[in-house]
């Protein structure tokens, strides 16, 4: 069992370093090529915290693993608000100004309530997948919207998240190593996740939900907690706003439209449905004071807490 924990730890952090080096590459040849550093920050932004949760899905449908792959997807998006918001929360109070968010979470509704009417068959086949990556159009519109008019606070903090050295051998390097990284990482963890639920005598579902899903998210935490200390909350609720978004209509789309996903009866009473409530317990949040407060974080890190312990009963086999 250590071994297989080992490697699976080892997929983890292969995919983080992956996501990173391929991120930073991008960025800086974006920069090269003209790119100024706040729409290159905004691009981070908006699909770079994403790239963990694509390639692990990718690798588990890949591998026939369907629900670990959708479980990876919805546990993330719960892990974005209830352990990722909520912890950079209670270390520094998140003051919000960023028209991506204010544009972005009701999209963000809109899709998981969509999801949740398209999984009722027990499916989400190709036409799901179409509608799906449409709204990812949708979506760029409102990244290119929100572009216009960026407060100095919004243009300083996404400056400084895509600050990277713009040298073109270097990032070609990057761009490069990153992507095998990222590829090998996640079919590595993937796999081994089906190991672990396995010898735990868990649920596929259950796995993806909680052992992928947080296990990928703490990077991403650890990342959110230096940028919060920063004062950058704009950045980190951006961040994990986008990545919820993205990942519901960006990877399931696409991975719909690759082979038609079974959908587990628990995803459509309680997994999806708690997509929903998160977000609609995190709306009212940011629409008075338009600060995440430590009070508020810790409301959501009980209620993520709680979340997963029903999961922890409810996902033995």
């Amino acid at each position: 069992m250590w071994e297989v924990l080992g490697f699976f730890a080892l997929g983890l952090l292969l995919v983080t370093l992956g996501a990173d080096s391929l991120v930073k590459g991008t960025s800086g040849l974006a920069q090269r090529r003209g790119a100024g550093a706040t729409a290159a920050g905004l691009a981070l932004v908006a699909v770079g915290a994403s790239l963990p949760e694509l390639a692990i899905s990718i690798a588990a449908i890949a591998q026939a693993h369907y629900a670990l792959a959708v479980g990876n997807v919805i546990g993330s998006c719960i892990a974005n608000f209830g352990l990722i918001i909520a912890v950079a929360a209670m270390v520094k109070p998140l003051s919000v100004s960023f028209r991506l968010v204010s544009l972005g979470l009701p999209l963000l509704l809109i899709s998981a309530v969509a999801l949740l009417a398209m999984s009722h068959n027990g499916k989400i086949g190709y036409y799901d997948g179409a509608v799906l990556l449409v709204g990812v159009i949708v979506f760029g519109w409102a990244v290119r919207r929100s572009a216009r008019g960026h407060s100095e606070a919004v243009c300083k903090e996404l400056a400084y998240a895509a600050n990277t050295q713009t040298d073109l051998l270097r990032n070609l390097v990057r761009v490069l190593a990153g992507l095998g990284m990222l590829a090998y990482g996640a079919w590595m963890a993937s796999d081994r996740a089906y190991e672990l639920a396995g010898i735990w005598e868990m649920s596929e579902l259950w796995a993806g939900l909680t052992l992928l899903a947080v296990g990928s998210a703490l990077p991403e935490l650890a990342a959110a907690v230096v940028a919060a200390a920063r004062g950058h909350g704009n950045v980190v609720v951006g961040s994990a706003v986008s990545s919820s978004i993205v990942n519901l209509l960006l990877v399931l789309g696409l991975l719909a439209l690759w082979k038609p996903i079974p959908v587990a009866h628990s995803l459509v009473w309680v997994e999806i449905p708690a997509v929903i409530a998160f977000t609609l317990a995190f709306y009212p949040m940011i629409r008075g004071d338009a600060q995440v407060s430590r009070r508020e974080g810790a409301i959501l890190l009980l209620a993520f807490v709680a979340w997963m312990v029903f999961q922890s009963f409810a996902g033995r086999l």
